[in-house]
């Protein structure tokens, strides 16, 4: 990693991008911080600053609506972030997700009334959609071979400390009665609008650069980026040896050289799927992104607290709440050197084991109803998650397959991630629901159960990603 901390260039390079993810995790989880203070049941007799109102009347259902509207605004940007980036480089689209979010976050710190508020979450899930297809490719191309893995980590972490800053923002922002919640959205559009200003001193990637005939401007930014690694266009697209088993063709044409085929004209979505050479990484990659959703995680983190009072006080859930987001960006660290001594694969599937024994240990804690038990397993389930398989699928995706395929790949596995993410969020309280039975008082027998739903579904996903991903 000195390499990056030596290189001014790299590393201003790699703090503008890393604002994209940043803001994906902060919109996960500040709407959901600012509940108290933002929804009210009837208008407020007062108004604040601009003589905006200090809380928007809505129902329970409106704010869940609302908070909903981010997952399809996510879902349309994975769509159509392939597109973007091909007409206007990755670079383009990272400024087009900025511009989203910015002015989604605007509407939403001004806004008095829901559809206002649901008009700027629906930009800002666009955005969000655009950043997280993004940001995975243009880390890959402008990272220095030797730390390519370590690079790539950089976009889960810059994810959860987001969602830890909008969590802390949160708390002391939320007060009821106060406009004090406009800020939290303030923030965020301040950053991107920090993160435009900033764009003229950052390049695009030499891979795309290359790819649209300005092969001398290619060749100018990869020795900023690169000068302490020696590399030439080539080597900015090499393989980790890894990976090279999933590129290999029946030809006699290394997987190398088909890397640094920047001159082939970039894939569209239905062409990704029907190259035979390409069959393999590409499904390895989307059920490794499949993965990360049926593993439960985003169960586990949108409802732990209402997870954890079946089993312990209301008061000590919430610091377990905020635990798990504290451990969630704590255990994204090590993955930084991990992904490279270890190697993608080893690190992947020993996160994914420990994911898996992690979900057993909490399904049979909350149907003994053993406190101990289902805190140990929802913290070592987090832990394990984030150290492997919360950010490998997203390096996975800039490395397994050639750079015109890379575009359609990350618009395909994101918007299955989005998709799963929903159909999981939507359905995990009925599901877990019934699979149980009433019992004493509000609590119910066997809300363990769902997740050894979740458990059997993932060690299916385990089995067949290991004998794709060799």
């Amino acid at each position: 990693m000195r390499s990056i901390a030596a290189n001014p260039y790299l590393l201003r390079t790699l703090v503008w991008a890393l604002n994209s993810p940043f803001s994906y995790g902060y919109h996960i989880a500040c709407l959901n911080q600012v509940q108290l203070a933002l929804t009210c049941a009837k208008p407020p007799s007062s108004t604040g600053a601009l003589s905006l109102p200090t809380c928007v009347p809505m129902s329970t259902n409106t704010f869940g609506l609302i908070t909903s509207i981010f997952t399809i605004g996510g879902l349309l940007g994975s769509l159509v972030a392939s597109r973007f980036m091909h007409r206007f480089g990755r670079k383009g689209a990272i400024k087009i997700n900025a511009s989203l979010i910015c002015a989604g976050s605007l509407i939403m710190t001004i806004a008095w009334n829901t559809g206002l508020l649901a008009l700027g979450r629906f930009l800002i899930g666009i955005g969000a959609g655009i950043a997280i297809c993004v940001l995975p490719i243009y880390l890959s191309e402008v990272a220095p071979p030797k730390v390519k893995g370590s690079v790539g980590v950089f976009n889960q972490l810059s994810i959860v400390i987001g969602l830890l800053l909008a969590q802390l923002v949160g708390v002391y922002l939320s007060t009821p009665g106060t406009q004090r919640w406009r800020f939290v959205f303030l923030v965020s559009a301040a950053l991107n609008i920090i993160q435009l200003l900033f764009s003229p001193t950052v390049s695009d990637t030499p891979s795309w650069l290359n790819a649209v005939g300005r092969e001398q401007e290619a060749k100018a930014v990869g020795s900023k980026l690169w000068k302490d690694d020696s590399p030439t266009l080539a080597s900015s697209t090499t393989t980790h040896p890894e990976e090279e088993g999933l590129l290999r063709n029946n030809d006699d044409e290394p997987p190398q050289s088909r890397r640094s085929e920047t001159n082939i004209a970039p894939l569209t979505i239905p062409e990704l799927f029907k190259l035979e050479a390409l069959r393999k990484p590409v499904a390895a990659v989307l059920l490794a992104m499949f993965s990360q959703q049926i593993s439960g995680i985003n169960a586990v983190i949108f409802y732990s607290n209402d997870i954890l009072s079946r089993v312990v006080p209301v008061e000590s859930a919430s610091y377990i709440s905020l635990g798990i987001a504290v451990l969630n960006a704590l255990m994204t660290f090590p993955a930084i050197t991990l992904i490279e001594r270890l190697g993608r694969r080893k690190l992947l599937f020993g996160s994914m084991l420990g994911t898996l024994v992690s979900t057993v240990a909490l399904a049979v804690g909350l149907n003994t109803g053993t406190p101990l038990l289902s805190s140990i397993g929802i913290l070592t389930f987090v832990g394990s998650f984030a150290i492997g398989l919360g950010p490998v699928p997203y390096v996975l995706i800039g490395e397994l397959v050639p750079f015109y395929a890379s575009s359609p790949l990350s618009s395909t596995a994101l918007s299955l991630g989005w998709v799963t993410n929903f159909v999981v969020g939507v359905g995990f309280l009925p599901l877990r629901d019934w699979l149980s039975r009433p019992g004493e008082g509000e609590r119910r027998k066997g809300e363990g159960n769902v997740f050894f739903v979740f458990a059997g579904a993932f060690a299916l996903c385990v089995v067949i990603l290991s004998r794709l991903y060799r």
